[in-house]
């Protein structure tokens, strides 16, 4: 995907004191803001949430969440604010989404209520807690900019604990859950939008069905290949010989495509494992020998070292600290 990496956007987020290149830094990712739009894998993507998920205070994601700041760099919020009511809005931004990100975007339409739900487009990855309060705190936002009235939801659930200044703006009961929903009065989303603007929604909708289609396209050849390594590590075939055959090449076509995005297989071998690994910490039941075992270690001490290369800790250490916040 195409991050929008304008001159205007990065003074915003030092405006409220977060240092995009320090960012970038955390996720391992090169510094290309010199540029004016960032290609992102979605495995990149990811990495790029769970930097800004290790940095940005409540106070910081609610500021990131202001519709009027934020439209200007994303079409498919200016598309969604440009529709008839809130139901239409969401329905917009739903069906645009991936253009902004690969965050999926659900809805359940009930008799008096509209629930809304969020997961990450990658199969057994969660959406951090800094993507998910980001997305929750953008659709409230954006429908009380569209009414122009203070509509409170019904109900934000999270799997996450959520500060005192997030709960404010939300105005209503936040439930720590296994899932996320985001509900809503459907009298409250039929409301119409001040912002509406039918010749404004025609002009974007070609320009966004286009966007649409370059997102869904546009995969570089290092997000294919750990694609196919997040599928194949559990399986335990996942050498580079594997990855090519799943992928028609020779291993020396997958090495030299790696080699023109600047990386290599072992390079990103790694950072699947260490991701996978993060996700398998999560659940207190799994010991350091199952985890190392579905991340393809024959040995333990192998895996531990690796762990404490990737993370500056122990795997002790790491699983104390999740404990911790959990």
């Amino acid at each position: 995907m195409r991050l929008n990496l304008s001159q205007q956007y990065i003074d915003n987020l030092k405006q409220i004191g977060l240092d995009l290149n320090m960012i970038l830094e955390l996720a391992n990712l090169p510094d290309t803001t010199w540029k004016e739009e960032l290609n992102l894998s979605t495995l990149d993507y990811y990495h790029l949430l769970t930097a800004f998920d290790k940095v940005a205070t409540d106070e910081q994601i609610i500021a990131m969440s202001r519709i009027k700041d934020i439209q200007m760099f994303m079409p498919p919020f200016f598309a969604a604010l440009s529709s008839k009511n809130g139901l239409a809005a969401i329905e917009h931004f739903a069906k645009y989404k991936k253009i902004t990100g690969p965050i999926v975007v659900s809805i359940e339409t009930f008799d008096d209520l509209v629930r809304v739900s969020y997961r990450y487009d990658y199969p057994g990855l969660d959406l951090p807690r800094f993507a998910l309060l980001n997305e929750q705190l953008l659709l409230v936002d954006l429908i009380r900019t569209g009414t122009g009235e203070n509509i409170i939801p019904v109900h934000v659930g999270a799997p996450y604990t959520y500060e005192e200044a997030s709960l404010t703006v939300f105005g209503c009961h936040v439930e720590e859950m296994e899932g996320n929903e985001l509900v809503f009065k459907k009298s409250d989303l039929e409301k119409p939008f001040l912002t509406a603007n039918n010749v404004m929604l025609d002009y974007l909708e070609p320009q966004l069905k286009e966007r649409l289609a370059e997102a869904t396209t546009s995969e570089s050849f290092t997000g294919l290949v750990q694609q196919k390594l997040y599928q194949a590590i559990p399986s335990g075939a996942f050498s580079i010989e594997d990855i090519a055959a799943t992928l028609g090449i020779s291993s020396r076509t997958l090495q030299r495509s790696l080699t023109a995005e600047g990386t290599k297989f072992n390079q990103e071998l790694q950072n699947v494992q260490k991701i996978l690994a993060f996700g398998y910490f999560k659940n207190p039941d799994m010991t350091t020998d199952d985890v190392a075992y579905l991340l393809g270690y024959s040995e333990v001490s192998s895996f531990s070292r690796a762990f404490k290369k990737w993370t500056g800790k122990t795997i002790s250490e790491y699983r104390e600290e999740i404990q911790k916040h959990s």
